[in-house]
């Protein structure tokens, strides 16, 4: 009896690892923006933010993303991960924190701040070539959104790295 409940624990620990909280399937043209209320639209700019709990929340653009958190709609605590399409193979989520991001004016985004994710800083370079623009880090889009659309109201937290 003692090695039912051993392997019954076991399994329940390896379900318990393979839920942990990740990216979601958004339907383009049907699910929400929670930020703006567009309807999402655009995948290689469609991004999402998953809580602890794996809840998430899409957004049609990098920037609205950015704009939720730095608007606290979710308390940081709260955050798992945060998610974007990497622009050159927009089935590919990228964690947030760790993409490039290029800001381009040549690269049009729903939302118009104009901001492309990559998982790599070689495409990223790659489309700044062909673009213009500057590459940024998340932290760098925090601030960007923080200045652009949130006339600078916001602190950015040290932890966006």
């Amino acid at each position: 009896m003692k090695r039912v409940n051993q392997a019954l624990l076991a399994v329940a620990m390896l379900f318990l690892a393979a839920c942990e909280p990740g990216p979601k399937e958004i339907m383009i043209g049907q699910d929400e923006c929670a930020y703006c209320r567009m309807t999402i639209s655009d995948k290689p700019f469609a991004s999402q933010l998953v809580s602890t709990t794996g809840k998430a929340w899409f957004f049609d653009s990098v920037e609205c993303l950015a704009a939720y958190e730095l608007d606290e709609r979710v308390e940081t605590d709260r955050i798992h991960s945060r998610w974007v399409p990497d622009f050159e193979a927009p089935d590919t989520w990228v964690n947030a924190r760790a993409a490039h991001y290029l800001h381009s004016e040549e690269l049009r985004s729903p939302m118009g701040l104009n901001l492309s994710a990559y998982g790599n800083n070689e495409q990223a370079e790659q489309n700044r070539q062909s673009y213009g623009g500057e590459i940024k880090a998340w932290r760098g889009v925090l601030e960007l959104v923080n200045e652009a659309w949130l006339d600078g109201r916001r602190n950015v937290p040290a932890t966006a790295e």
